[in-house]
Formats: structure tokens, sequence, C-alpha cells
């Protein structure tokens, strides 16, 4: 049986972990894209503390024997007086990752979960993220997930 994964708000305390995790999907990033990405510190700690602060930013962790092995950061977004959308609130996932080495063990799925039940407590319209082309293995885990393609971007590189 596996271990328990505990999904709680994150602390400043986490901000080391954190920045592991982080560190793991911007280098996944530079690789692909490194014509798009630099090579820097994805965060820092005052980025992180003020993004704690915000009461539109839920920041959520998942820990197995006090450990961070996944996080997901989403924002309250309200879009209001569009001239052709109807006003909504959705919450915006920023991040979601799981360490490379505790994937495919339900911890994506529980930090989802969590967040999809906070939508629903704030009785937001939708879910919404942006994943890259090249990350099938993330697309294969929304779809499994029940999320649907909203829209989609292409691109032709000129240089």
């Amino acid at each position: 049986m596996g271990k328990e994964v505990i999904i709680r708000k994150a602390k400043e305390e986490d901000f080391k972990q954190l920045h592991r995790l982080m560190m793991q999907v911007h280098k996944v990033h530079l690789k692909e894209r490194s014509d798009i990405y630099k090579d820097i510190e994805p965060l820092n700690f005052g980025e992180f503390r003020n993004e704690l602060l915000d009461i539109n930013n839920i920041y959520l962790v998942a820990e197995i024997d006090r450990k961070v092995v996944g996080l997901c950061f989403a924002q309250i977004k309200k879009i209001s007086n569009n001239k052709i959308m109807k006003d909504r609130e959705i919450l915006n996932i920023s991040h979601i990752c799981v360490d490379k080495d505790e994937q495919r063990k339900g911890i994506g799925e529980s930090l989802y979960s969590q967040i999809l039940q906070i939508g629903k407590e704030k009785s937001m319209d939708s879910i919404e993220l942006v994943v890259w082309g090249f990350n099938k293995n993330a697309i294969k885990f929304y779809e499994k997930i029940g999320m649907d393609i909203k829209n989609l971007r292409f691109e032709r590189k000129i240089k």
C-alpha cells in the first residue's frame, strides 16, 4: 500500500522543496523550447511569498512523509465588461507538477481534485490552464481527469 498523500495550503517554509519541483518543470521547458525560455531561476522567495499573500491565489502542495512531492498554483480570474464575452470567474492553473520520481501515483489527480473542490465551493465557472504541445504526458493527464480542449494556439517560426 502506498504512503498517505496530504494535500494542504503551501507555506513559506515549503519554498526550497517547491523550488526543486519548479526547476524540474523549467528544465523540461528549457530543453524543449530554449527559443522561448531563459536559463534562469523560475521562482524566487520574494515572488513566492507575494503569491502566498495574494487572496486571489491558491497554492497547494502534496506531501508524503513531510516531503513536498507536488504542487498546484491557481489564480482566481474575473472576466467582466467584455464587449463580446459573458462575465465569468475562472480558476486558472498556472502550475501543476509532481516530482519526476513520484509521477503516476495519483498525486496530480489529488491536487486537481482539491482545486476542483475549491472551484465548486467558490462557485467558479471553470478551471482552465495552458499546456505546451510537446508535453504529451501532461495532455494525456488533463484528458484523463476530464478536461476538454478549449482552444488551440498555433505558431510558425520565422527565424
